[in-house]
């Protein structure tokens, strides 16, 4: 390079001190061989869908739990109703039994 000092002896050839110049096998990011940055892309979307489907199994991990959890909640509640409505039965039964039906004078007002 013309402002690269040149190094020179009697007896060898001249060379360059310019320690900027491209060397084989060193490259830029924007000099590097098709291939080479094939393969970066290629790693950066493969970790990209690594992380995305980790992400999935999580949420999606979550969610079940979710569900299954409702579930649970929903069959307490239904035996909670169960055992309301078998208690209220119960006492309406025991209300009617416990009842002097000699002094019901018509059936049909007390039941109202």
């Amino acid at each position: 390079s013309p402002t690269s000092p040149i190094v020179s002896s009697p007896n060898l050839s001249s060379f360059s001190l310019n320690l900027n110049e491209n060397f084989s096998g060193h490259y830029t990011s924007s000099e590097r061989p098709i291939e080479v940055n094939k393969s970066k892309l290629k790693r950066s979307k493969d970790e990209g869908l690594s992380s995305a489907m980790k992400l999935f199994e999580t949420e999606n991990n979550r969610l079940g739990k979710m569900l299954s959890e409702s579930a649970t909640s929903k069959q307490q509640d239904g035996e909670r109703l169960d055992r309301y409505i078998k208690a209220k039965e119960f006492r309406d039964e025991t209300k009617i039994l416990m009842k002097n039906l000699e002094t019901i004078s018509d059936v049909r007002d007390y039941l109202q």
